[in-house]
């Protein structure tokens, strides 16, 4: 490469648009330098350029910015190395056809450009001012990829593009009342997240399903040591299909690095409300909380494989609600002053449901909470005048339908103000000695508690204090804490 002086360059003029195309073959031959579409030449030719902006100085604010497909031409490339080393480098380019090329400053760089994940994932950036050579560049004709993903409950995708990030919500809870199927909330039946690949192989080829985490390592999908996609021998493509289990654990490995995070719990806000099933009034409160996880899958020979491919990502936000289920109104019916031999009890029953699908620390408190004219003269808060009873319920299986009943315990009376509890439910309780009340205690390791509540009211109680006929009630709190730490779902 030659310098020349201002003289030299005013002594020995240039003829007019002696080095632009002076036609439209010309022209096109000129384009042609650089197609994004073949890497090679593009490298090669960005190998002889020579972009010179020594001259140009700049202060801390100060930048060159160099576009790159930001005009009415498409699918061009600014290539060649920019020698700029005393300003700042703005380089702008489109989502396809970007800069190619070496930078040589003293100042800052900046890249601004929206680059699609495969050619991120085939970016050089090297320090010691070495263009990236073209040896190692795959052939772009032999380009396995990943046609369509599977997921449970019958979710399919094709993925688009690379830069396409789906998001799929997955639900542990069985209480469709509360939280129902739709299109975009699907069912998990179990825990398996199995996931089927359809994958086309080129002829010859030898390939490995790779995955990424959280956008943390890649890591071969290899079971046991060996490679489930098996080579395509052919000299035609093959469509082969390859089935993980459950990718939320086999894809694990004994490194514990960048795996599947089950441990860190999004809470998504609290809920409450009223529902009714089978014609009872019920109440729920809890929280929504999730697990959050982006996949991304890649078929290749290699991972450092410098060629356009494509790479499928999703994000699976498996969904499980700490949820307690009550119910609304304890009815005792309807009772006769002065019947108590013939009609000794009133029974109010109801039903308490906790679905607890990530395994938390909970407790449940139930207060009474009656206030005002609510208390006078009320036969429900007499001394021994209704009783508390509390059936357990275990479970034979891991799901929430089949249960064995477990026996009936007293928990004394309802005659108790708002500073002691009615009942407390306690993953965490110490024993207290009281067999009855330890006996009904949960545990962080069920996924679903089941006890019935059965509130024995002696009509006796009425015939001796009922100052007035008409309606009696009780009011009660139900308070759900958790101990265990949740993260703010900031999406």
């Amino acid at each position: 490469m030659r310098a020349y002086t201002p003289a030299q360059v005013k002594a020995n003029a240039p003829v007019d648009n002696k080095y632009y195309p002076q036609t439209t073959a010309q022209y096109n031959a000129r384009l042609d330098l650089t197609p994004a579409d073949n890497t090679k030449v593009r490298y090669n030719s960005a190998a002889h350029v020579m972009n010179n902006f020594n001259t140009i100085n700049g202060g801390d604010d100060a930048a060159i910015t160099l576009n790159s497909n930001r005009g009415s031409e498409e699918n061009y490339s600014f290539i060649g190395t920019i020698l700029a080393p005393h300003t700042n480098i703005i380089i702008q380019g489109g989502s396809q056809y970007s800069f190619a090329g070496n930078v040589i400053t003293n100042r800052s760089i900046y890249l601004d450009g929206n680059v699609a994940v495969d050619k991120a994932f085939g970016a050089n950036f090297n320090a010691d001012g070495k263009f990236p050579g073209t040896s190692d560049l795959e052939s772009t004709t032999k380009v396995p990829r990943i046609l369509s993903v599977t997921l449970p409950n019958g979710v399919n995708f094709s993925p688009e593009n690379v830069t396409t990030n789906y998001v799929f919500q997955f639900s542990l809870n069985n209480n469709v009342e509360i939280d129902p199927e739709s299109e975009t909330m699907h069912r998990l039946d179990g825990r398996a997240f199995k996931n089927t690949f359809l994958i086309d192989q080129p002829a010859g080829t030898s390939n490995v399903l790779w995955s990424r985490m959280n956008d943390g390592k890649w890591k071969k999908y290899e079971p046991d040591g060996k490679n489930p996609l098996q080579p395509n021998k052919t000299s035609e493509a093959q469509t082969v299909e390859l089935s993980i289990a459950d990718v939320t654990e086999d894809l694990k490995t004994k490194d514990n690095v960048d795996n599947y995070d089950d441990q860190t719990i999004y809470n998504a806000g609290k809920i409450d409300g009223n529902y009714v099933v089978n014609g009872v009034e019920k109440a729920f409160i809890g929280w929504h909380l999730l697990h959050k996880n982006k996949f991304s899958f890649i078929v290749a020979s290699e991972i450092k494989a410098k060629y356009d491919n494509t790479i499928t990502n999703y994000t699976l936000n498996v969904h499980g609600d700490l949820l307690v289920n009550y119910p609304k109104v304890f009815d005792f019916g309807t009772y006769t002053l002065g019947t108590s031999e013939q009609e000794p009890v009133s029974i109010a029953k109801g039903q308490i449901n906790v679905e607890n699908p990530f395994y938390m620390d909970w407790k449940l408190v139930v207060k009474n909470s009656t206030s005002g004219a609510d208390l006078v003269d009320n036969p429900l808060l007499q001394e021994d005048a209704t009783g508390f009873n509390v059936q357990l319920y275990s479970l034979k299986t891991g799901t929430d339908d089949d249960w064995e009943a477990g026996q009936i315990l007293n928990l004394g009376g309802l005659l108790k103000g708002p500073e002691t509890p009615l009942l407390t439910l306690d993953t965490q309780k110490q024993l207290s000695g009281d067999e009855q009340l330890d006996a009904i205690q949960p545990a962080k390791s069920m996924p679903f508690y089941k006890s019935d509540v059965n509130l024995k009211f002696h009509n006796g109680k009425v015939d001796q204090c009922a100052k007035r006929p008409g309606k009696y009630k009780l009011e009660a709190t139900w308070e759900l804490s958790t101990a265990d730490k949740v993260v703010d779902n900031t999406d």
